[in-house]
Formats: structure tokens, sequence, C-alpha cells
């Protein structure tokens, strides 16, 4: 029985170009595997280049967010009723939204003006410490922890505290601006359907946080 090689060669088929045949087709197939992973790689390292990015971006954010929550914080929680007027003008240029709207409103301005000097009201605040948690969407909330000391006409000593607070903060105009701010569930925007400032208790005298 004759061989096929013999066969093809018979037929004029050379067998050296067989072999080189043979030869390029499993280079190309080489290639095709080599190119095949080469791609999926790539894929790989965009997607982890981009995950990357991502969570840069993601730090960024919070950074930039816990410095305006600080700055907040320190804002809200800092007032002489020696400087009154400073307390509402330093709070509406630190928000967005319906806070800054009532923050920004005369009445209201005049309002807590009134009520920081009629009680004699003095605080000073320190954040100790503070962290992105929840982020939805353009929105960030950083919680913080701030010792408090405050007194008024009737408490005369410092009543010094250390309490646990939240900020929510968006992006307005490229900046981080606190959007609502609170002390466990009570938020700050609940306040603002009062046309009045809160009244301050006497344990604790201090305006909206």
């Amino acid at each position: 029985m004759r061989s096929r090689w013999k066969q093809w060669s018979e037929q004029g088929i050379p067998i050296p170009v067989l072999g080189l045949v043979a030869g390029l087709l499993l280079v190309v197939a080489t290639v095709g595997v080599m190119s095949y992973r080469n791609w999926e790689l790539s894929g790989r390292n965009d997607a982890l280049e981009n995950t990357l990015a991502d969570y840069r971006h993601r730090e960024a954010d919070c950074t930039a967010a816990i410095k305006a929550g600080t700055d907040f914080l320190l804002a809200a929680n800092n007032f002489d009723y020696r400087k009154p007027d400073d307390w509402t003008v330093g709070m509406a240029a630190l928000t967005a939204g319906p806070v800054h709207d009532y923050f920004a409103t005369p009445k209201v301005a005049q309002d807590n003006t009134e009520l920081i000097k009629a009680g004699k009201l003095r605080k000073t605040a320190t954040v100790s410490d503070a962290a992105c948690t929840v982020r939805q969407g353009d929105g960030v909330r950083v919680i913080a922890r701030i010792d408090e000391s405050t007194q008024n006409f009737q408490t005369p000593d410092p009543v010094k505290t250390t309490s646990a607070v939240w900020v929510q903060l968006s992006r307005d105009s490229g900046s981080w601006k606190a959007v609502d701010s609170g002390r466990g569930d009570q938020a700050l925007r609940a306040d603002l359907s009062a046309t009045q400032p809160p009244v301050v208790p006497t344990t604790a005298p201090a305006p909206p946080r």
C-alpha cells in the first residue's frame, strides 16, 4: 500500500511545500492564540486601571467631602454672642439647597442674631475625628465626633460634651456643600419649616446643628 506522502508526490504536490504550509498553519494558530491571550489580558488591565481610577476618584471625593463637612461642623458649632451676625453668614456660605436658602433669608439671619445675643450664647467646638460613610450618587455622608463647650447667661460655666454628628454633602458648582446634618436621627432640614429659629434649651444652648 502506497503511503499518502508518495501519492501526493506522484500528483505533483511537493512534500517541502506541504511542510511549509503545515508550519505556517501552526504559526498562524499560535499567533492567533497569543493574540487572543494578549487581548484578554489587555481587557483585564484596562478594567483594572478603570477600577483603580474609580477608587482614586472616590478617595479624592471622600477627602474633599471630609474637609467640607469639617468646615461646616466648625462653622455650625462655633459662635459668640459678641459677634452674632457671623454665624448665619458662615452657615449660608457652606450650605446648598433648602438649607442654604433658609440661612440666606434676611429674616432668619435677623432672628438668629437676636437669639444668640439675647441668650448670650457662646459655643466652641473642635472636630476630633471624621470619616466618609454612605455614598449615594453625587452625595457623600460624613460622620464625625466633636468636642463641644457651651454656655449662656444661665450657665456661665462652660458645659463640655462630646457628640457624634453627621453631615450630608453634595456638589454645588464644583464644591462640596452641606445639604443636611444632624445628631442621631435628628435632621437639620426637618427644622426648616419653622419661621423662627428653634428654642434653645438652657442646658444645651445651641442654634440648629
